[in-house]
C-alpha cells in the first residue's frame, strides 16, 4: 500500500498563484503517514489516477474542476475535513458522485454547510472541523518569541473619492512607516506594481493603526498565503510542502498572529499560538460557506469598511494581548487524530 498527499501545484492556469494554505492542509495529513510516496493533484488527477493503490486523507476544498470527480478506485480515501464549495454543488448532486460518497460514509465535513448539503442528498455526514487543527500533533512548540505576525489580514480598499483622499493623506503623513512596511508586506490582492503595493499598505496602515501601535506595525512580521512567488520559487510539490512546514514552525513560535486566513488561524490553534481572526463582515455566500462553524473557534475582530471592533465594541492592542485562544476546537482535533491513525493503521 502506498501513502499519498493531495496537492494543487499542477493546476497551472486557475489560479495563477499558489495558496500555501493548501499545503498546510497537506502537512496536517502528512503527520499520520508512515511515509510520503507522492502527491495526487486534487483538481487534475483524482479521477484519472492509475498508479499503485494508495491511501489518501481527502481533506480540503472541492473543487475547481469537478469534471475530474469522483476519484479513481485506486485511491482508498478517508473523508474528513471535506468541504464542497457552494459554487459547485450541482456537480456533487450527480448520481455517480452520490453513489461514490455513500461508499465511504460517514463523511467528515469541514463546515456545517457541507454537512447539510450531503445529508440533503441522503449521505451520512458529520461536522469534523478542519484537519489543520491537529497540527499540534507534531508541530507544537514550547519555545515562543516576541514576534507579532500579520498573515493576509483583511483590508478594506475604499473606492469612494473621500476614502481615496483619506488613504493618500495617510500615505503622506506616515510615509516612513508605510514605506518600511511595504518592503516586507505584499497585499495579495494588490501586488502588481509598487504603486498598488503602496496604496494597499496605506489602506492597511490607516485601518490597523487605530488598534495597533506604530512600533508594533513597523516591527511586525508579514506573511502572505497567496502569491505567484510560491510557484516561481518552489518547483516541486515536495518543496511546497517543505515551505508550508517552515511557515507552520514559524507560527508555532510567534507571540501573536493576526489573520484572515483560516489555514493560518486553525493551525495556530492546534500549535498553541494565540491568534485573532479578522473577519470581513460583508463576505459573499460562497466565501462565507467556507467559514461557517469554524469562525466560532476564534477570537474574532469584525471589519466593517475598515472599522475594527470586537464584540461590537472598539478594541485596543492591550485588550488583544490579553485574549487567550478558545478551547472548543480541541475535541474535534482529538477525534480527527484518532480517525487518521485508525485509517492509516499505525
Amino acid at each position: 500500500m502506498k501513502y499519498k498527499l493531495l496537492s494543487v501545484g499542477k493546476n497551472k492556469n486557475v489560479p495563477p498563484s499558489i495558496n500555501i494554505g493548501d499545503y498546510v492542509q497537506a502537512l496536517a495529513a502528512s503527520q499520520f503517514l508512515p511515509r510520503i510516496d507522492g502527491f495526487i493533484d486534487r483538481d487534475e488527477e483524482l479521477k484519472s489516477y492509475e498508479g499503485e493503490e494508495c491511501k489518501v486523507i481527502m481533506n480540503g476544498w472541492y473543487m475547481h474542476k469537478p469534471q475530474n470527480w469522483p476519484p479513481s478506485p485506486k485511491i482508498k480515501p478517508l473523508f474528513v475535513a471535506f468541504h464542497i464549495n457552494s459554487a459547485y454543488t450541482e456537480f456533487f448532486k450527480k448520481k455517480e458522485s452520490i453513489e461514490y460518497l455513500k461508499q465511504y460514509e460517514p463523511i467528515g465535513c469541514r463546515d456545517p454547510y457541507t454537512e447539510s448539503f450531503l445529508k440533503s442528498n441522503n449521505i451520512d455526514a458529520y461536522f469534523s472541523g478542519c484537519l489543520t487543527l491537529t497540527l499540534g500533533y507534531k508541530y507544537r512548540s514550547i519555545k515562543k518569541n516576541d514576534s507579532v505576525c500579520f498573515v493576509d489580514p483583511y483590508v478594506y480598499y475604499g473606492r469612494t473619492f473621500s476614502e481615496i483622499i483619506k488613504t493618500i493623506f495617510t500615505f503622506l503623513s506616515s510615509f516612513r512607516s508605510i514605506v518600511k512596511i511595504s518592503r516586507i508586506m505584499v497585499p495579495y490582492r494588490l501586488e502588481r506594481t509598487l504603486l498598488h503595493r503602496l496604496y494597499g499598505v496605506s489602506c492597511f496602515y490607516r485601518q490597523y493603526r487605530k488598534v495597533f501601535p506604530k512600533v508594533v506595525l513597523e516591527n511586525a512580521q508579514y506573511v502572505s498565503h497567496i502569491s505567484e512567488d510560491y510557484r516561481a520559487n518552489f518547483s516541486t510539490e515536495a518543496e511546497l510542502l517543505g515551505e508550508a512546514e517552515r511557515i507552520v514552525r514559524y507560527y508555532s513560535q510567534a507571540k501573536l498572529v493576526i489573520t484572515s486566513r483560516i489555514h493560518c488561524a486553525l493551525p495556530c490553534l492546534g500549535i498553541g499560538t494565540n491568534v485573532v481572526f479578522v473577519k470581513d463582515s460583508n463576505l459573499d455566500e460562497s466565501n462565507a460557506s467556507r467559514l461557517n462553524g469554524l469562525v466560532s473557534f476564534f477570537n474574532v475582530i469584525d471589519s466593517r469598511k475598515g472599522e475594527l471592533s470586537f464584540n461590537n465594541q472598539k478594541i485596543d492592542f492591550k485588550t488583544i494581548l490579553t485574549l487567550q485562544n478558545k478551547n472548543e476546537w480541541e475535541k474535534y482535533s482529538e477525534d480527527l487524530k484518532k480517525k487518521c491513525i485508525e485509517f492509516i493503521g499505525f
